[in-house]
C-alpha cells in the first residue's frame, strides 16, 4: 500500500499499462465522445490511459489518497502487476468518506477475489481507520459486490434509501471532478424513470458492457442483485456506510 504522494513514476506507468490492456473496451456509442471522432476509431478497441491522466483522475489530491497493488510472480519471471486500486478520502458533514476512483485486475486472473483482497487491504491503511462510508462508480458488478464486503453489507440487500438520501451529498462534496460532474440516474433520483436502472451516474463513459452484463446475469440468477440494469454511458453507483460512526443518519 502506497500513499499518493509516494507513488513513482514506474508504478504509475505500470498502472496505466495495466488499465489500457485490461480495463475494457469501447462501445458502438464511442464517437459521442467528441463530435470530431468516429466510432470505428474506438469501438472494440482498448480503453487506453496514460500516466498523465490516470495521476490528473486519480491523484489530483494524492495526501487523500491511497493505491493498493498485487503482484503476482509465475514461474521464474519477474513479478507483475495483476490487480490495483486507488481510493480517495475526504470529508462529508461530520463523516468520512473512502471512495474507490479505479479497480483494475488483469483478465487471466478475474473470479479469484483479487477486487476483494484489493479493496480489504484499504482497512489496514491510516487514512482509512476513520472511513464510514464508502463508494464506487463502476460498471462492473463484480467490483460493486467487492465493495460491498467492505461494508459487511449484502449486495442483494442494499440499503438503497442511504444512496437515495446521501448521493447528491457525498458527489458534491467530492474532489474528484469526474464525479462532481456526473449525473445520477434511475428510480432513487429521477421521477418517472421506467428503464429500469435503480442507481446509476450517467458518465458519458461508453465502453462495452458484453462482459459486465453477463455478469450481472449471473447476479441475478442467484437473487444477488439490487442496483438495477446497467444502460449505455452509465456507471452503477454504490455507496455503503460502514455501521460505526453512522448513528446521527439513524
Amino acid at each position: 500500500m502506497t500513499v499518493g504522494s509516494k507513488i513513482s513514476e514506474d508504478t504509475l506507468k505500470s498502472c496505466a499499462d495495466l488499465f489500457s490492456s485490461h480495463y475494457g473496451i469501447w462501445g458502438d456509442q464511442a464517437s459521442t465522445i467528441s463530435k470530431y471522432t468516429v466510432a470505428v476509431l474506438y469501438t472494440g478497441k482498448n480503453v487506453k490511459m496514460t500516466s498523465a491522466k490516470l495521476r490528473a483522475q486519480c491523484l489530483s489530491h494524492p495526501e487523500n489518497t491511497v493505491l493498493v497493488t498485487c503482484y503476482l510472480q509465475i514461474e521464474h519471471e519477474h513479478p507483475q502487476l495483476y490487480g490495483h486500486a486507488f481510493a480517495t478520502v475526504w470529508d462529508y458533514g461530520e463523516n468520512k468518506v473512502g471512495w474507490v476512483t479505479q479497480l483494475v485486475v488483469h483478465r487471466a486472473v478475474r473470479r479469484r477475489y483479487i477486487a476483494t483482497q484489493l479493496l480489504q487491504a484499504l482497512k489496514f491503511h491510516a487514512l482509512f481507520f476513520d472511513v464510514d462510508i464508502v463508494g464506487l462508480a463502476s460498471s462492473h458488478p463484480a467490483s460493486c459486490n467487492a465493495l460491498a464486503k467492505y461494508a459487511a453489507a449484502n449486495i442483494n440487500n442494499v440499503n438503497l434509501d442511504f444512496i437515495h438520501e446521501h448521493a447528491k451529498g457525498i458527489l458534491e462534496s467530492s474532489p474528484i471532478s469526474y464525479l462532481k460532474a456526473a449525473q445520477l440516474r434511475g428510480t432513487l433520483f429521477q421521477d418517472n424513470c421506467d428503464n429500469k436502472a435503480i442507481s446509476s451516474v450517467f458518465t458519458e463513459f461508453y465502453i462495452d458492457h458484453t462482459e459486465p452484463l453477463a455478469v450481472l446475469q449471473q447476479y441475478k440468477k442467484r437473487g444477488q442483485w439490487c442496483l438495477g440494469e446497467l444502460l449505455n454511458g452509465h456507471e452503477f453507483l454504490a455507496i455503503f456506510p460502514i455501521a460505526v460512526g453512522l448513528e446521527s443518519y439513524y
